[in-house]
């Protein structure tokens, strides 16, 4: 992972890439499928938001801004990989519906630290290990003396838990497909 080793990195960014480097960096995993990009592609994001410097901390959500600028990033990249044949034309439109489809579901990232903070103990820890961290619910198993039907059923429920809070919590709305439309965050 990305770790920043001077002082002449801005708290905020500081606070924020600590918050999320590691979700990033799974989610960018997740994407193209390749440790090596993922983490140059995380890499490049750090920059990109080093360069911000001082304005970096007037972001309104920054940790969206930096899904956003990975978000970006990947897609260039795999525009740079794809040769333009008639399969070229329908990968860019999935690129674009993923393009309009993630903004609310990033956007989502600054109602998550109070949900998780509403959930026991318990559905916190496989929440954050298996879905945010990206532990294998294998390894989780292994590594909490459970059986990997017992840590499915687990994780099962704490998401709809933790779909419950974030629906009372952020007033989510869901399309026709049950995927997030919109969002109303609560007044704190």
């Amino acid at each position: 992972m990305v770790t920043q080793s001077h002082s002449s990195v801005v708290p905020c960014l500081s606070r924020t890439w600590h918050l999320s480097e590691s979700v990033l960096y799974h989610w960018l995993l997740k994407q193209c499928g390749d440790q090596d990009l993922a983490f140059d592609l995380l890499q490049e994001t750090f920059l990109r938001a080093l360069k911000q410097d001082k304005a970096f901390c007037s972001i309104q959500n920054q940790q969206a801004w930096l899904f956003r600028v990975a978000r970006n990033l990947l897609t260039d990249e795999q525009r740079k990989n794809i040769r333009f044949t008639p399969d070229a034309e329908s990968t860019f439109n999935t690129l674009e519906d993923i393009a309009e489809e993630l903004p609310p579901v990033d956007s989502l990232a600054q109602c998550l630290p109070k949900a998780l903070g509403k959930m026991s103990p318990a559905d916190r820890a496989v929440i954050e290990a298996c879905d945010l961290q990206g532990m294998s619910q294998q390894h989780y198993a292994a590594s909490h003396d459970l059986t990997l039907p017992a840590v499915k059923s687990r994780i099962q429920r704490a998401r709809l838990r933790l779909k419950e809070i974030l629906k009372n919590q952020c007033r989510i709305r869901f399309d026709e497909n049950q995927k997030v439309c919109c969002f109303f965050p609560e007044e704190s």
